[in-house]
């Protein structure tokens, strides 16, 4: 079973993911082409120069910040074993809904005014991009297979909210 997360940022999408890795589903990693930040993880990507990104047999791919990021149909093939979660973009789960039928859409919805609360303090002109960008994200909540909620304190409820849907997802499969 393969669950999509996706969502503004800010939602807990990223977290979810790390929670539900921690409680034994598989993270499929992406590859990208950006440099490794300080302090993240080896293992947060499949970190390549552009010229290998390009002999990767994806699955799906996007262009963000000047950066190529993509899912490995290898890492894709695992999920029809095993259960797995991935956090992509709206483009990037609208590409793997065409090319993996099992996949399921869970977007992780959250007020906006919690996202404001949850953003790091940054730059005002950074922020108004960061809630402009998650007002259009909400415009996807309709087009997902699932809405799960992550409202301040409600992370464990989200968790679990996901985890059943995985469930109920292998059990129409």
């Amino acid at each position: 079973m393969l669950i999509v997360l996706l969502g503004p940022n800010g939602s807990g999408k990223t977290t979810i993911e790390k929670k539900l890795e921690q409680g034994g589903m598989y993270r499929l990693r992406s590859h990208t082409t950006r440099i490794r930040k300080m302090g993240e993880s080896e293992d947060a990507y499949y970190f390549v120069k552009k010229e290998d990104f390009k002999k990767v047999d994806l699955v799906e791919s996007v262009l963000y910040k000047n950066s190529f990021f993509g899912l490995s149909r290898e890492e894709v093939k695992m999920a029809e074993t095993r259960d797995c979660v991935v956090t992509l973009d709206w483009n990037g789960a609208q590409q793997i809904k065409h090319r993996v039928p099992f996949a399921a859409t869970v977007y992780i919805d959250c007020p906006i005014y919690q996202l404001e609360k949850r953003l790091s303090e940054s730059d005002k002109e950074k922020r108004k991009k960061i809630m402009d960008q998650a007002l259009l994200d909400t415009k996807c909540a309709d087009n997902c297979d699932y809405l799960v909620r992550n409202y301040d304190g409600q992370l464990d409820e989200a968790c679990a909210k996901v985890l059943e849907i995985c469930r109920e997802s292998k059990k129409i499969q």
